[in-house]
């Protein structure tokens, strides 16, 4: 693996520094089941032969995100333009597009451009996965190449049943995204024979559909723990109230900017979780760079 040189939005240099390639032991070794993380939010799940990724990124830089600000000499702030493309991320592709031999099923919480990477969709088309999401971006998909037929609607409250696993559709709050008309955003329970995988996407704690999250039985809890959702503390609250018997923290780690919506570090996660004396005497805290992996046994 090499070591490759990006600019940044700064007009400073980057070292985007490799990391561990999924690809042969993700496709060529089917002795075991495992979940693999990917990029920020994004995961692989294996169960069975079966393909499961949850908001993927395939392709990097992702795209620009709005207005945004990179800390400056405090206490100044200077924000930049909207085409500037700052969403730098550290490391290598996990698992680049051309190396996706199979995708059965995506789930997809949101059409922001760091959980719905429409061009590394577009680059994954020709295997017509299922593609679970919540209906406000169809069109988006479609425009990727994902057929109308291979869409389904992601509805809070229902459940679909694949076969060698079901999804529950979990309510999720993430601001513009969950105006009631644009059912915009979503979380899921993923339902299989090792338990139950939770991704809540993005989104805040206290938002009307909470009872019904604080209700599920999780085993696997895969966290967001980035400033401008949970965040460390709300992370930290979520894994108590549901006591999983793994967590794995997630949506974290790109460059630039180093705080707002891409903050937050496992470390912070591990001090709210001790600080606020929150107890989880039967969960495991699974720390997995881009490209790791657990082992369901």
């Amino acid at each position: 693996m090499s070591t490759k040189i990006i600019p940044s939005y700064a007009n400073e240099l980057i070292v985007e520094e490799p990391i561990r390639q999924i690809h042969g032991e993700l496709y060529e070794n089917l002795d075991y089941d495992a979940i693999w993380k990917l990029s920020n939010a994004g995961f692989v799940i294996r169960i069975g032969g079966e393909y499961i990724f949850v908001d993927p990124v395939f392709t990097s830089p992702i795209p620009p995100k709005g207005i945004s600000g990179k800390p400056s000499n405090p206490p100044e702030a200077k924000f930049y333009d909207r085409n500037e493309n700052f969403w730098k991320e550290v490391h290598s592709l996990p698992l680049p597009p051309e190396k996706v031999s199979k995708a059965d099923y995506v789930l997809i919480t949101h059409g922001c451009g760091d959980h719905l990477d429409k061009q590394g969709m577009s680059r994954i088309s020709g295997l017509n996965p299922r593609v679970l999401v919540p209906p406000y971006w169809h069109n988006t998909l479609m425009e990727a190449g994902i057929s109308k037929e291979r869409l389904i609607g992601a509805l809070a409250g229902e459940r679909i049943d694949f076969g060698k696993f079901a999804v529950q559709v979990v309510p999720a709050d993430h601001t513009a995204y969950q105006r009631e008309e644009n059912y915009g955003a979503c979380g899921f329970l993923i339902m299989t024979k090792y338990g139950n995988i939770y991704h809540p996407g993005d989104g805040c704690f206290d938002h009307p559909g909470k009872e019904a999250i604080l209700g599920l039985d999780v085993d696997y809890l895969l966290l967001p723990i980035n400033d401008t959702n949970l965040g460390a503390g709300f992370g930290a609250l979520l894994t108590s109230l549901l006591q999983p018997k793994v967590v794995i923290p997630c949506h974290y780690g790109y460059k630039y900017p180093p705080i707002r919506s891409q903050g937050g570090h496992p470390a912070e996660f591990v001090t709210a979780l001790a600080a606020r004396n929150y107890k989880i005497p039967c969960t495991d805290i699974v720390i997995l760079q881009p490209g790791g992996k657990f082992v369901f046994v």
